[in-house]
């Protein structure tokens, strides 16, 4: 996927004094913290593709660098623990948070309270094996929600509609097409087609599918890109949007 991009899941949020990130995926190895802002650091679950690439990006390593993490999947303590284990001993050569004195780890709840006076972030459960969380984010007058990793069914549509309402950006999950998702039950993803079918009756604005296949070539992902509605488009490597 050299048009797309083949890192995976890492999403950037930029405020004046704020840089948040929705997991680690190898994309974050390129990402530009910025040593002026706060830097927030959200974990939706810990599925190695969602978090493989913390430990390569260079920036995170200088000690002027200050990250929070935090998850509403697991408390400070046990996400400490989690993060911690996958990078040190038999995974990775060394431990990491060891040499990183300028990270520290948030209850979610918590980071919730230290940002309210700046902009609301709220979380909601989403099916995945292992578990996953969704988040949005909302200032006065803008909205943004990141949906991944979830597997769709129509029991999730009343309480996902009510936390999507009005957003201007939504991230969605759409690793499988329809005919390819007939076979993947239990793998924790949604289609194509059902993203363009919840929006449908949904007041949102631009929706970014996002989780490609990784089988998936340039040229197949064009004709998708192609073929969805006024509104919908396929997540890149290094696209950047407005709200």
């Amino acid at each position: 996927m050299q048009k797309y991009g083949g890192n995976t899941t890492c999403f950037e949020l930029q405020f004046d004094k704020f840089q948040i990130f929705f997991d680690t995926g190898s994309g974050f190895q390129n990402a530009s913290l910025e040593s002026n802002k706060e830097i927030l650091i959200f974990f939706s679950h810990f599925h190695h593709d969602h978090i493989q690439g913390l430990a390569f990006n260079k920036y995170l390593l200088a000690s002027e660098t200050k990250t929070c993490i935090s998850s509403a999947l697991a408390n400070s303590e046990n996400l400490n623990k989690i993060l911690r284990y996958y990078f040190s001993g038999d995974y990775f050569p060394l431990d990491l948070f060891e040499n990183l004195g300028n990270v520290t780890f948030s209850d979610f709840t918590a980071t919730q309270k230290s940002l309210r006076d700046h902009f609301r972030v709220e979380a909601i459960k989403l099916a995945h094996p292992g578990g996953s969380f969704g988040y949005s984010v909302m200032t006065d007058n803008k909205k943004f929600v990141f949906l991944c990793d979830n597997e769709f069914t129509t029991s999730q549509s009343e309480e996902l509609k009510k936390f999507v309402e009005k957003a201007d950006v939504v991230i969605w999950d759409g690793m499988f097409t329809k005919e390819e998702l007939r076979t993947k039950a239990g793998w924790g993803h949604s289609s194509i087609e059902q993203g363009i079918d919840f929006f449908s009756t949904v007041n949102c604005g631009q929706i970014i599918i996002s989780h490609h296949a990784p089988y998936r070539t340039d040229a197949e992902l064009d004709k998708i890109n192609q073929s969805l509605p006024y509104g919908f488009q396929l997540a890149k490597d290094g696209h950047v949007l407005g709200l």
